[in-house]
């Protein structure tokens, strides 16, 4: 494997410095992560003529890389990895169920690479969003709570103190029983459990993005000490804290 990655990096290198060299001489800089984020706010505001806008100024207004030296393929790679990031963004924001806007996304991504011609993957991607983006203000619509909201943000201020179930539905001013099963029913998982996966994904990113020893993670989000943070952390990631760090930090060398 690592002969194999010798030889990658040389063909890499020189596709690389080829490409660089290409988007520069002829300033075609990429810009397509504004050009994404401008998609993903006219999707959740459910605004369909801005989607349809933004789609059409792709290559008018924007640059982006060329995947394949067959240009339909890759267009195909381009839409597909649209659709792809959009609905990640919707589902690790939370404005849809994980499940629900994944399987979508796979079937928007089946049809995409089915296309034909530019003409019809044009027509699936603007379909395509255009889906994702109804779904999700059908979504908000029947499933947005005014409690499950506020609990969540205050989950997300309060994540480095230890929180109680009963704090958070006094700072509402409802029942711990009737949080719990509002939050259980819009979720599909307890508020506890909620709570712990939130800690766990802070943990990563700590881990990931600070110098803070393993310890001073666990405290700081609340774990009751190293060894249990440690324990939890195992379960969940199906690595050790130490394991993850170490294997983030050697792939993104």
């Amino acid at each position: 494997m690592k002969s194999y990655l010798n030889t990658y990096l040389k063909q890499y290198n020189k596709v690389y410095e080829q490409l660089v060299f290409d988007r520069q001489e002829y300033s075609k800089l990429h810009n397509t992560v504004e050009w994404g984020n401008w998609i993903y706010e006219c999707i959740k505001n459910n605004d369909i003529d801005e989607i349809i806008n933004a789609v059409s100024s792709v290559e008018k207004k924007y640059t982006p890389g060329t995947l394949s030296s067959n240009e339909l393929q890759s267009k195909k790679y381009l839409s597909i990895g649209l659709i792809f990031v959009i609905v990640n963004w919707a589902a690790h924001d939370r404005i849809i169920d994980n499940e629900t806007i994944l399987t979508v996304a796979d079937v928007c991504i089946l049809l995409c690479d089915e296309s034909k011609s530019k003409d019809e993957l044009v027509k699936n991607t603007y379909s395509a969003l255009i889906i994702i983006s109804n779904l999700i203000a059908e979504y908000k619509e029947k499933e947005y709570n005014p409690i499950v909201q506020y609990a969540k943000d205050y989950i997300y201020k309060n994540l480095h103190f230890r929180i109680h179930v009963t704090d958070i539905a006094d700072s509402i001013g409802v029942s711990p029983e009737h949080l719990s099963r509002t939050f259980h029913h819009v979720e599909g998982i307890s508020i506890k459990e909620y709570i712990l996966e939130e800690r766990i994904n802070r943990a990563r990113n700590l881990l990931k993005h600070s110098d803070y020893e393993i310890s001073e993670i666990a405290e700081y989000l609340a774990f009751s000490s190293a060894s249990h943070f440690a324990s939890v952390f195992k379960k969940h990631t199906k690595k050790t804290p130490t394991e993850y760090r170490k294997d983030y930090f050697e792939i993104n060398v």
